[in-house]
């Protein structure tokens, strides 16, 4: 409920003429349905969609996303989760215009700034992915987006019969939906600043271990073309590493070098598409070797922990 006290008045606050906001309400037990009526019962924008049974066990959040979806007057729909915040009153405006004559928008949503390591690790890791999927479907290869900051219309919805496909799969609400409906003709991304939508990170390690084996173990869902490209991405990423050891055996100076040649070409590569999307990229100045060491080593132990044990739940 306390994120929706400030979500809430942010939504309504967009400065757009004329939208509906439609709140599903998943069977919470917080209070936060009565808030919202006793706060918001003048404003006729404001729609709760109460979900009191999920008769679809496998996937809540899919359940309440549909009934939402069935809810909505407008074709176009701009979806977003609890735990975030626009970046500007202008994120309605700014994602409806990059719709143009298309049906998809891809929006970017990256991590509010908080101290520590973890905080740094979850924000580059969100950057890295941003840059991925962005840059893909530039390319014509849209493979996904983050439910956080999506916009499709809503009879792009139905005619694909909505999450059928892959409604026993936990998550995938966002990117196996995406994986189905879009193409390089229909789909356009955003990087306006003022259309960000800030997500709020995990406070602890272990939540966010649970969050990411459930984005990773979707990704065996995507197409093999784009399974292929993103598996050599990674790899290339571990050969780097691994290579650099067998060099550093033999002559750490030259080992040093390569990385630090490595980490200069990436550096201002992210630096010029961190100034495209409005991140703020000093720190990585400093850190951006080290981060990026530890980046690799959570995928690494996170993908084989998925091995082992492929249960995926949703909080």
């Amino acid at each position: 409920m306390e994120n929706l006290k400030k979500l809430i008045p942010a939504l309504l606050s967009q400065q757009y003429p004329n939208f509906e906001l439609i709140l599903a309400d998943d069977r919470s037990s917080d209070g936060s349905a009565d808030y919202l009526r006793q706060q918001y019962s003048h404003d006729v924008r404001l729609r709760i969609i109460r979900i009191e049974e999920n008769n679809l066990r496998e996937n809540f959040k899919k359940h309440a996303l549909t009934k939402a979806i069935e809810a909505a007057n407008h074709d176009v729909l701009l979806l977003t989760d609890a735990d975030c915040l626009p970046a500007s009153p202008l994120w309605i405006d700014g994602m409806t215009r990059a719709l143009d004559k298309k049906e998809i928008v891809l929006g970017y949503s990256p991590y509010m700034f908080r101290k520590g390591l973890l905080n740094l690790l979850i924000r580059y890791e969100t950057f890295l992915t941003a840059v991925q999927y962005l840059s893909f479907a530039l390319a014509g290869m849209p493979y996904m987006g983050v439910g956080r900051n999506l916009l499709y219309r809503k009879s792009l919805f139905v005619k694909n019969n909505g999450f059928h496909n892959h409604i026993h799969t936990t998550g995938g609400d966002d990117d196996l939906f995406i994986r189905e409906v879009a193409t390089a003709e229909n789909t356009a991304v955003c990087f306006e600043k003022n259309t960000q939508m800030l997500s709020l990170p995990k406070e602890d390690y272990f939540s966010w271990w649970k969050q990411k084996r459930r984005h990773l173990s979707v990704g065996f869902q995507y197409k093999l073309k784009h399974k292929i490209l993103l598996g050599l991405s990674i790899m290339a990423h571990i050969l780097f590493y691994t290579s650099l050891g067998v060099v550093f055996y033999q002559d750490y100076k030259a080992a040093f070098l390569f990385l630090m040649i490595r980490g200069l070409v990436f550096l201002v590569i992210f630096t010029l598409i961190a100034r495209k999307l409005g991140v703020n990229y000093h720190v990585w100045i400093w850190l951006f070797i080290p981060i990026d060491v530890i980046y690799i080593f959570n995928y690494l132990v996170i993908s084989f922990s998925l091995w082992i044990d492929k249960k995926i739940k949703w909080n």
